[in-house]
């Protein structure tokens, strides 16, 4: 019964990478993602965003003990 579970969930994702595949071969989904890409970068260089960056980083070297600079 676990052979059949494996198999069917590979098969699962098989088909999945193959829809993303032929889906981000398009070229209005290249064109969308394009644009999705510029607005993220856009968003990150923002000095208030990488600011807030610059503290969630802190916080978590702060909890894990470890200390590093971020550019």
């Amino acid at each position: 019964m676990g052979m059949i579970k494996s198999a069917l969930k590979t098969g699962i994702a098989v088909k999945v990478v193959d829809v993303v595949r032929r889906e981000a071969a398009k070229p209005e989904n290249q064109r969308k993602i394009r644009e999705f890409i510029d607005r993220a970068r856009n968003e990150a260089t923002k000095p208030e965003n990488q600011r807030k960056a610059r503290e969630m980083v802190s916080k978590f070297s702060n909890r894990t003990g470890k200390t590093r600079r971020m550019p």
